[in-house]
């Protein structure tokens, strides 16, 4: 199973799109996004977690979605929290920040889900 296509068709949710003003998700970074809300995505580790006969079946993928805002994410924080857990992700942390230097507010959520090797 290819992990970025997954990743990017349980984002690509109508649910999750509809709520975002330039509807899209960014792969690591977005360029000129409508700054009162959007949401980036990335895979900041991966590692395997069954093996048979010297081979790698399944690996782990820590998935990151940052959500900015200039003002409350919460709907699509929990929108984003449900759609990930209904599609096999676990929730591993969240953290409710806020950056000085752009003056937006950022929900930092990391999940994590096994699949099987390509």
């Amino acid at each position: 199973m290819d992990k970025k296509k997954y990743l990017l068709k349980v984002l690509n949710s109508k649910e999750i799109i509809d709520m975002l003003p330039d509807k899209r998700v960014y792969f690591l970074h977005a360029v000129n996004p409508d700054k009162k809300l959007y949401l980036e995505y990335e895979i900041v580790n991966e590692y395997g977690v069954e093996y048979s006969e010297g081979n790698e079946d399944y690996t782990t993928y820590i998935v990151q979605l940052d959500i900015f805002s200039t003002g409350d994410y919460t709907e699509l924080e929990n929108t984003v929290k449900r759609i990930m857990i209904h599609n096999g992700f676990n929730r591993d942390m969240a953290a409710d920040l806020y950056e000085k230097e752009t003056g937006l507010y950022h929900c930092a959520m990391r999940f994590n889900i096994s699949l099987p090797m390509d």
